[in-house]
């Protein structure tokens, strides 16, 4: 399997706990590598196709990202009544004949909540994986005679 078939059933497995309702393994894979110029312009790297190569830092990161897009996405639909959870009766009484429905608003703050975790974890793994990957772009003063060979 694939790097990114690999992470996409990694997703499933234990960010969904393998539910398949929540979203399938082909269309997480499929977001990832529609998106991965986005990972691509976020840590300045080339990777492309479903045979990408990436490393164990990108797929955390390409993980937050998608997380982040799932969470923004559960927290519209929540909005309009498309989640699973909106609209489904929560308790009954009796006795003064009181009926609860879930709150659309709320269910959407926990999804949104969950949509900014995800992407401040993104940005601080994004900041990390830049500056630890980072090469220096010019060598000068002392220590550009030991890349040069001329000492001074």
């Amino acid at each position: 399997m694939s790097i990114l078939g690999d992470l996409s059933q990694d997703i499933l497995d234990n960010e969904f706990d393998g539910d398949t309702d929540v979203a399938s393994s082909t269309a997480i894979s499929g977001w990832l590598e529609a998106n991965l110029g986005r990972l691509n312009s976020l840590i300045y790297t080339s990777f492309s196709g479903s045979g990408a190569d990436l490393d164990l830092e990108a797929q955390s990161i390409h993980k937050e990202l998608y997380l982040y897009h799932h969470y923004s996405k559960q927290a519209r639909n929540s909005l309009r009544g498309i989640t699973r959870a909106t609209g489904e009766i929560l308790s009954i009484s009796d006795g003064n004949n009181s009926i609860s429905f879930v709150n659309r608003n709320e269910v959407s703050k926990v999804y949104r909540g969950l949509a900014n975790d995800s992407q401040a974890r993104a940005n601080q793994l994004v900041a990390h994986y830049n500056i630890y990957q980072a090469e220096p772009l010019q060598v000068g003063g002392i220590e550009g005679e030991f890349y040069t060979g001329q000492a001074g």
